[in-house]
């Protein structure tokens, strides 16, 4: 028998607020973002693709445990819903195995009727991705290695190099140069920076573009000072 729809927002359940789900969430499709010109003279269109996905929607149909004093649980309900901007990590029960970022566009509208709230939908807006869990577990290299990418979109990891002195990192096809290393830096492609701690160390390191994980097979090495690196990859599919 299957068990009632659930969702999380940064690892809250919906049902400890007080929601509970009529159905699972739906999500639309991703789509590309592609630029079209059309040629005057020349049959067809010419697409442009620079890789990117635009945003996609979700929605849920929830009513509330609540039974009394339904004016509070409207009250959290909306409070919890909407206090946070910007995103916020979704999980649900039907994608065990994934995570997306997401934002609650459209919070509770509904009326109380005879002391009952009347079901309501909410909205959100998502990042394309869905992010796998396994993708959240770093893998440490003490000597080089491989690293395979299960998905079919190169994904931004970050980087943990360890060592005492200067060197080279080669990330699949991604060489970087370390100037300085004494302990450890990380390097995070998602937000193009490199640091330790609270430490700004973008000069420690010199690169044409911080490293990316193709799919498939990705070769892990270096030379120098460097002693160990550790990735966290960030798996993502659509």
């Amino acid at each position: 028998m299957r068990q009632h729809d659930l969702f999380w927002l940064d690892n809250i359940c919906c049902e400890d607020v007080g929601l509970r789900l009529q159905g699972p969430v739906s999500f639309s499709s991703p789509q590309a973002k592609v630029d079209t010109l059309s040629v005057p003279g020349r049959n067809g269109d010419i697409h442009f693709f620079d890789g990117s996905y635009a945003n996609i929607s979700g929605s849920a149909r929830c009513f509330a445990l609540a039974q009394e004093r339904v004016d509070l649980a409207l009250s959290a309900i909306v409070g919890w819903c909407l206090s946070a901007p910007g995103y916020h990590r979704l999980s649900v029960s039907d994608e065990p195995d994934f995570y997306r970022l997401a934002r609650i566009s459209t919070g509770p509208k509904t009326e109380i009727r005879m002391r009952i709230l009347a079901p309501f939908e909410l909205t959100f807006d998502c990042k394309p991705q869905r992010f796998s869990r396994l993708g959240e577990w770093p893998v440490l290299y003490k000597a080089p290695g491989r690293l395979r990418n299960p998905y079919m979109f190169a994904s931004e990891p970050l980087v943990k190099i360890t060592g005492s002195g200067p060197g080279t990192v080669q990330i699949g096809t991604y060489p970087v140069k370390i100037l300085e290393l004494d302990g450890h830096i990380m390097l995070d492609s998602r937000t193009q920076n490199t640091y330790r701690g609270t430490e700004n160390k973008n000069t420690a390191i010199q690169a044409a573009e911080f490293p990316r994980l193709a799919p498939g097979e990705n070769e892990i090495a270096w030379s120098g000072g460097v002693e160990s690196v550790e990735i966290t990859p960030h798996w993502w599919t659509l």
